[in-house]
């Protein structure tokens, strides 16, 4: 080993220069690495949005043809497509799988039982299944959309994509980011090497000073004047040389160290007597010099764990005290509070001489904290107050869709069943596109009924709070298809009607996540009375999240989920807690104290 540090010799400033050269390569290689991943990513999603895209149109184009059996037109709609860029083939099927039209006419006619006609027949939505190959040309993509209408499916266009476009895509930013990375690689090392300059100059500056100093040349100087480590390193050495050169330091120059300190500093003999106090201490306490000097420190600190007999022998055995929080009193007898330090003065033979002390006012800080608590609860305040002006607004809205457009709805579906009743019997197609438009209501009414149901459900005031949980379980289970179980008591007694709407809320809240990022498959709600408290617990067995991370987001990127249900809780007077791991899903829990009663 030792032979090898002969044998390599490298100076500072070659080191540095390796040194931050690597780290600039293996940014970026890092770099170039997970850029062709995100772009390999993205490529392939396109690849498969505009494939789906693309099999949706032709689904929708197609449903005359095939109504009408218009092959021509099939044909033509087919041949369009495989102008497109790397499409491979294009297939037409009706419900029983037989090919009605193909790119390859010879295919016409036959009817299809593979795993990829399969699987396309028996979607009921758009989808594709990556078919691999042994050679990377032929790896493709097979889209598939069925071909309905009114409900009604009429077949399915299935579309081989080929994975070409997206390895042709990848080939050229990988190029791209060969170039980058080299001119970076070159530039970095151009970079490094001034870098490595600017930092060894000096040091091999003051490594030849310290030579010189070490061989009794006591006058070196250096004149170095940087703004940085460097700098200070400079000054601090012509400040050694120059205290080398002294024989003895003068007693006034630590005077005039602590005379400038801007914390008080109190020295103490063993007695507990003030043996020495500096300016600030004073200046802070409105004492003279002398009005401190040979007093009791008690007249300063009055607590007795600190100053009294018993805490100061033990200070002076037991380990320094830091950063404590006392009280300083002052001349006047006001009270200030300071942050306290202490620590035993011993002489070079290791005898307890007395106790420094130094402390700092923090009077700012301590205001700054009440302040910043006033602020805290006001904005908790401010909080509540609009999570219930929420709620008005939420039940206005609610009221306004039910009575206004619900009713608007209803009339708009009576005029337009009237008119279709009152059509010639010739009028087959209109009456057709009136029977469209009266489904098509009847959606609208649905779906502006549920919206008004969650904007403020009114089971929860007819039927309670439980009939309301129970009620948004089951449609939860319905339209989600998520299993869910309910384990509860009965609560309509026990909360008042805005706290029965904040924990409906937080209910509903919770398992509209489980829906929207769980992925989950079972549900688990439990509801009980422990000791007082009833007790809220939301389990599910999703994908989980970090929790950590999702809190230690900037407020931008934060969602208002979680804040609204903790501040709900607040104002129930309860505590929520979340328990998540990645992967083995997540529980939420609360309690509400029945005393408060929302």
């Amino acid at each position: 080993m030792e032979l090898f540090h002969k044998r390599i010799n490298l100076s500072l400033r070659a080191k540095l220069t390796l040194l931050i050269e690597g780290f600039v390569i293996v940014l970026v290689f890092v770099t170039g690495f997970i850029t062709t991943m995100r772009e390999k990513e993205t490529l392939e999603s396109e690849l498969h949005k505009r494939g789906l895209s693309l099999t949706s149109d032709l689904s929708k184009f197609m449903t005359r043809p095939i109504l009408s059996h218009d092959l021509p037109t099939l044909r033509r709609f087919v041949n369009h497509s495989m102008e497109q860029d790397y499409v491979r083939y294009v297939i037409v099927l009706d419900t029983e799988g037989k090919v009605l039209m193909h790119s390859d006419l010879s295919q016409v006619g036959k009817t299809y039982k593979d795993t990829l006609t399969t699987a396309a027949m028996n979607s009921t939505v758009p989808g594709f299944t990556d078919v691999h190959a042994s050679k990377p040309e032929e790896l493709y993509c097979d889209m598939f959309t069925p071909i309905q209408v009114s409900g009604v499916r009429l077949g399915t266009v299935r579309l081989g994509y080929s994975h070409m476009a997206v390895a042709k895509e990848i080939a050229d930013a990988q190029k791209q980011i060969l170039i980058i990375g080299l001119l970076t690689t070159i530039s970095g090392g151009v970079a490094a090497y001034l870098l490595a300059i600017f930092i060894s100059s000096p040091i091999k500056r003051i490594t030849d000073a310290t030579e010189k100093v070490s061989n009794g040349h006591l006058d070196t100087q250096l004149t170095i004047k940087r703004n940085d480590e460097i700098g200070t390193l400079a000054t601090t050495f012509n400040k050694m040389t120059e205290d080398l050169r002294r024989t003895t330091v003068s007693k006034d120059y630590f005077d005039n160290i602590i005379k400038s300190m801007n914390d008080t500093l109190i020295v103490i003999d063993p007695d507990a007597k003030i043996r020495s106090v500096n300016k600030a201490t004073c200046d802070l306490l409105e004492y003279k010099e002398d009005e401190l000097i040979g007093r009791n420190m008690s007249l300063i600190i009055q607590q007795e764990n600190i100053f009294g007999r018993a805490g100061f022998q033990s200070l002076m055995v037991e380990p320094p005290i830091v950063n404590e929080g006392i009280d300083y009193i002052t001349n006047s007898g006001k009270r200030i509070p300071m942050l306290f330090s202490a620590a035993v003065l011993k002489n070079k033979e290791g005898e307890a001489e007395g106790i420094v002390c130094i402390a700092r006012d923090v009077t700012e800080r301590k205001q700054a904290e009440e302040a910043l608590r006033e602020s805290e609860k006001e904005l908790h305040y401010l909080s509540s107050q609009l999570l219930t002006a929420q709620e008005k607004e939420r039940r206005r809205l609610s009221i306004e869709l039910h009575d206004e457009l619900g009713q608007s709805l209803m009339v708009l579906k009576l005029k337009l069943r009237s008119i279709r009743e009152g059509l010639p019997t010739d009028q087959a197609r209109l009456e057709a596109e009136c029977d469209d438009m009266i489904i098509y209501i009847n959606e609208v009414t649905e779906n502006v009924r549920r919206i008004s149901h969650d904007l403020s459900p009114s089971i929860l005031e007819d039927l309670g709070l439980s009939a309301a949980i129970r009620w948004f379980v089951d449609a939860f289970t319905k339209h989600c298809k998520i299993g869910c179980s309910l384990e509860m008591i009965e609560m309509d007694d026990l909360f008042s009607q805005e706290g029965q709407i904040i924990i409906y809320r937080i209910i509903q809240e919770c398992l509209t996540n489980i829906a929207k990022h769980a992925q989950a498959t079972i549900v688990s709600i439990v509801i009980n009375n422990q000791d007082g408290r009833i007790f809220f617990c939301v389990e599910d067995n999703g994908n989980g999240f970090n929790i950590q991370e999702a809190f230690s987001k900037h407020p931008s990127k934060k969602g208002l989920g979680l804040a609204a249900m903790y501040q709900r809780t607040r104002m129930l007077g309860g505590e929520l807690d979340i328990w998540s791991q990645e992967g083995s899903g997540t529980r939420i829990t609360f309690t509400v104290p029945l005393d408060h009663g929302g």
